[in-house]
């Protein structure tokens, strides 16, 4: 026990030691510190007035020590503004790998767009074909064109009528309206234009039975083939005759075509959708006429309905691709079983194969009169509709209609391929409007504007019949 106290009063007199010595330090090392002359007393005094306690001890510091203060603080805040920066750049390293992530979804929600897109594109213009009208959006954004014409001139308007036309306007096109802009600045969108454009298709037969090509520039020249000889027998060790095939340029130089639709200014929630569909019906059906008579029976004059360029009925004559009646057969009730027949013959035998008799509707019951004693060459109703000798019959509105009457020189009947008769449309159809063109009668005009031309590209496609010229 005696050894046990002996140990413990020792280790607690050198505790006392110990300690006694720390104090002794700590009281150098403070007094070194804050000594004026110490290099170190600055650094105290800043580090020491940084955690302020130096009122409590009734001290205060130098104007360099609060300068030192000043530049610990600084130089904090520098080291917290590196960390920052720090973690911002490692954030600023990740930006590629966001950026490609990025681009890489965008294309595949556009792609899925453009598939979306084009899936309902193709169910709007088989709907279109099947009902013969544009969609309920397609009509009301042709109204938004007549709308933006109207609030154009809002001046003429009341106010309460100015705001209904405005708020139809902007439930139409999702956009408020503003002074600044034309009734130029408002076109049918693209998306609706292909609609009426399968309206045009839909009334029209140019576009279903001819090849439709665009037109990129004002003027197009797509090559025809000219003189074809053909290659024959070589003799042993005789000559090789040169056989030299020649080109024609076909120039399509679209035209313009189109008129102007009437219609109230006075429009009202309930008239919107119907107004639009007979503006599009109604430009569509016309235009789809424009279209087939340049197609069928322009005369080339540039005048009227008539483009530069021969139609179907009119070129057959002029490159001697027609059967012409016996002389004093000028009507087209003259026509017979064997001249019908006959053109056929004009045509080369390559448009044979995909060949039809074009004509009038109103020449059926000429057909039907055709079928005699037990020689039946008509049938109404075959397999592919209408047939002369297993030939189908198009009937075609815009060809001359059937009659009694004389009609010299007039081509009445075609036979062949039209595949090869070009229809050539520069952009697509155009609505535009203009509330000052109708001011005294109170209504918006709008017109329908749409440029084509055409063009054969083998002239032995195609046959006439040809009444007598006398």
């Amino acid at each position: 026990m005696k050894k046990i106290a002996s140990r413990r009063h020792s280790s607690l007199r050198l505790s006392f030691i110990l300690a006694g010595l720390g104090i002794v330090c700590l009281l150098a090392l403070a007094f070194v510190a804050f000594h004026p002359a110490s290099p170190l007393h600055g650094f105290a005094m800043a580090s020491i007035a940084s955690l302020g306690v130096l009122p409590i001890f009734g001290l205060t510091t130098s104007p360099a020590e609060d300068a030192a203060t000043k530049a610990l603080a600084a130089l904090e805040d520098i080291q917290k503004s590196q960390a920052a920066q720090e973690k911002n750049w490692a954030l600023v390293k990740e930006l590629p790998e966001q950026v490609v992530k990025i681009t890489t979804d965008l294309n595949s929600f556009e792609k899925q767009f453009a598939l979306m897109r084009s899936g309902q594109l193709r169910e709007r213009r088989a709907a279109v074909r099947a009902t013969q009208t544009v969609s309920d959006e397609c009509a009301a954004n042709i109204i938004a064109c007549c709308l933006a014409t109207r609030l154009k001139a809002a001046g003429n308007l009341e106010a309460k009528q100015a705001d209904l036309y405005a708020g139809i306007y902007k439930e139409i096109t999702g956009e408020e309206w503003k002074t600044a802009l034309a009734s130029s600045d408002i076109p049918l969108p693209t998306e609706y234009r292909g609609e009426v454009v399968e309206l045009v298709s839909a009334f029209g037969d140019a576009r279903k039975y001819g090849t439709v090509i665009p037109l990129g520039t004002g003027t197009v020249n797509l090559p025809r083939m000219g003189t074809d000889p053909t290659f024959g027998l070589i003799a042993t060790s005789g000559s090789v005759g040169e056989k030299s095939p020649t080109a024609v340029n076909v120039t399509f130089t679209p035209q313009k075509f189109g008129g102007l639709v009437r219609i109230p200014s006075e429009l009202d929630d309930d008239s919107i959708i119907g107004l639009g569909q007979f503006i599009a019906r109604y430009a569509a059906r016309q235009m789809a006429y424009c279209e087939d008579w340049q197609f069928f029976r322009s005369t080339g004059a540039g005048s009227g309905l008539n483009g530069s360029v021969e139609g179907l009925c009119v070129s057959t004559i002029t490159n001697s691709k027609v059967t012409q009646q016996a002389s004093t057969k000028t009507k087209y009730s003259d026509a017979t079983l064997a001249q019908i027949r006959l053109i056929r013959s004009q045509v080369d035998a390559a448009a044979l194969g995909m060949a039809a008799y074009y004509c009038h509707p109103t020449f059926e019951q000429h057909f039907s009169g055709l079928n005699t004693a037990g020689d039946k060459p008509y049938q109404l109703s075959g397999l592919k509709g209408a047939t002369l000798d297993g030939f189908p019959i198009r009937w075609v509105d815009a060809m001359p209609a059937y009659s009694t009457s004389a009609n010299v020189s007039k081509v009445f009947l075609l036979f062949g391929d039209l595949s090869y008769q070009y229809l050539g449309l520069r952009g697509s159809m155009r609505f535009e409007s203009s509330a000052e063109a109708a001011f005294a009668t109170d209504e918006i005009l709008v017109r329908a504007l749409e440029r084509m031309t055409i063009g054969l590209m083998a002239t032995g496609a195609v046959s006439g019949l040809q009444t007598a010229a006398s």
